[in-house]
C-alpha cells in the first residue's frame, strides 16, 4: 500500500513527446511513495505499443487497457478499482506536474482533515510556450460552481475514501466531457469542501485558438 495513487487515462495521444513529458513529470516527483495507474482507453496498436514500452521504465507504473474506447469517466473508475493509495491524484497525458506537486498537496490534506480535495493554480501552455496563468479561488463555495468549475481536474488530489463514498465518476452520457464538474458538485452536495493552493504547481495544456 502506498500514500498516493496517481490515475491517468490515455487515448491515441497526438504528440508522444507530450505524453512522455506528462509521465516523467510524475515519475520525477520529490514525493516518492506513490503508484502510477495508467489506463489506455482502446488506442490503436501503434500508440499502445509505444506506451507499453515507455511504461516499462518504472516499476511504480501499473498499465491497464480497455479493448474499446469507454470514455474518461469509465477509465478513471477502472483505475480506482486498482488504487491502494490514501489519496487519489489526477493527471492528464498532455499536462505537466511541478516536481513538488504531490508533496505539497499530500502535506496539505494531512494537515487539514476538514478538506476532501485540494487543487492548485496553473500555467497555461501551448506547445512549449507558456501563454497565461489560471489563478483559482482559494476556498470555493457552492456558489462558485454557477460560473464554471473552480478546480482544474487533472491538478487535483482527493481522499480516496471520500471518492469511493460517492461511487466514483458518473459514466452517464448526460455528463460526458463534464464528468469532473459533476463529480465536484456531488462532493459539495454531500458537504465536502475543497481548497486550491495558491501556488503554481501545474502546467495545463490549453490552445489559444
Amino acid at each position: 500500500m502506498c500514500r498516493i495513487s496517481v490515475v491517468m487515462g490515455t487515448y491515441n495521444e497526438r504528440d508522444r513527446r507530450q505524453a512522455a513529458q506528462a509521465i516523467d513529470s510524475i515519475l520525477n516527483q520529490t514525493f516518492r511513495d506513490f503508484e502510477f495507474i495508467i489506463c489506455d482507453d482502446g488506442s490503436d496498436r501503434a500508440f499502445y505499443k509505444w506506451l507499453y514500452r515507455y511504461c516499462k521504465k518504472d516499476s511504480r507504473i501499473m498499465l491497464l487497457r480497455n479493448e474499446k474506447n469507454m470514455g474518461l469517466a469509465a477509465v478513471l473508475n477502472k483505475c480506482l478499482k486498482y488504487a491502494s493509495g490514501e489519496y487519489i491524484a489526477r493527471m492528464d497525458a498532455d499536462d505537466i506536474s511541478n516536481t513538488r506537486r504531490l508533496e505539497k498537496q499530500a502535506a496539505f490534506l494531512e494537515r487539514h482533515q476538514e478538506y476532501a480535495l485540494v487543487g492548485c493554480n496553473a500555467q497555461l501552455i501551448e506547445g512549449k510556450r507558456v501563454w497565461g496563468e489560471r489563478r483559482l479561488e482559494k476556498m470555493p463555495r457552492r456558489e462558485s460552481f454557477l460560473r464554471t468549475s473552480p478546480f482544474i481536474h487533472p491538478a487535483v488530489m482527493i481522499r480516496r475514501e471520500v471518492l469511493e463514498s460517492i461511487g466514483g465518476y458518473c459514466v452517464s452520457p448526460k455528463v460526458m466531457r463534464a464528468e469532473d464538474y459533476e463529480l465536484f458538485m456531488r462532493l459539495y452536495a454531500k458537504g465536502c469542501r475543497g481548497y486550491n493552493l495558491q501556488e503554481t504547481l501545474f502546467q495545463y495544456r490549453e490552445d489559444t485558438k
